[in-house]
């Protein structure tokens, strides 16, 4: 009974996967000054002249990637039937990309070579990406955000932001504590100047965290914001317990698209 059971479920997974369309295209970014590999994943029964939530999410190459654009039959995720998967991918080595991409330095100005040049990926959204994936899909429902670890830290690093590119933000594991807190410093400095923050915010953070910071980041972050007020602010936070750092992945990713398919 349970050969059957794994043996149907790989069919299913397979099924699914072979429905949802997947094309993938490498981008140039004036902003960054580097490729990316862009996956879009559109779900089963996709229609040009029906309206969809634009999913953006980093690490379209590794780790959430390979769940949420089913590079894995026995790890695949299933797309909501109202999303559309836009997944972003570092060429080559994304150890040395990422904290470049997505650590935050407004502040402190703490910047090098592969560090702190989150404003340069930022803008590489608002002027190149965006732009061009609307063009492509013009039937926009919303715009959602998602990402893990340092990509968790980029996804709350575009609240404060003029331009609100997102209507959801969904940060997995979040490295808060990244560059001395810098994500705090830019909070503290967004908060004398304005008093409403229209966002919608889901924080998700592994019970096993305590180790590597991001528990306690998390929480501190999450409390702070909150005790602000702002006006136009939806914040949640989902502490998973037993969940380390990776094992959160697949449970947070499923939450979320859980959330998105009933919006």
């Amino acid at each position: 009974m349970k050969i059957l059971t794994q043996f149907f479920g790989f069919v299913i997974i397979s099924f699914l996967s072979y429905c949802q369309t997947t094309e993938t295209d490498t981008v140039y970014s004036a902003s960054v000054k580097d490729k990316f590999v862009i996956t879009i994943r559109k779900p089963a029964g996709f229609s040009a002249v029906k309206k969809y939530h634009h999913v953006y999410m980093t690490d379209g190459t590794i780790g959430i990637g390979e769940y949420v654009l089913g590079k894995s039959s026995s790890w695949a995720a299933t797309i909501p039937a109202n999303c559309v998967i836009i997944a972003i991918g570092h060429i080559g080595n994304w150890h040395d990309k990422r904290p470049r991409d997505f650590i935050p330095s407004d502040i402190s100005k703490n910047v090098e070579e592969n560090f702190g040049k989150a404003d340069k990926f930022y803008l590489f959204l608002k002027k190149e990406l965006i732009p061009k994936m609307e063009k492509k899909m013009p039937n926009k429902k919303s715009r959602a955000f998602f990402g893990h670890s340092f990509g968790g830290l980029f996804c709350l690093y575009t609240l404060f932001k003029p331009d609100k590119l997102f209507d959801y933000h969904f940060a997995i594991s979040p490295s808060v504590w990244a560059n001395y807190y810098e994500l705090d410093k830019i909070e503290e400095q967004y908060s004398k100047t304005n008093n409403k923050l229209k966002a919608n915010i889901t924080l998700y953070v592994g019970g096993l965290e305590f180790l590597n910071k991001v528990l306690f980041s998390t929480r501190s972050f999450y409390d702070t914001v909150n005790k602000r007020n702002y006006a136009g602010l939806s914040i949640t936070k989902n502490e998973i317990n037993n969940a380390n750092h990776f094992s959160i992945r697949k449970p947070a990713v499923d939450k979320i698209f859980e959330i998105l398919k009933n919006k």
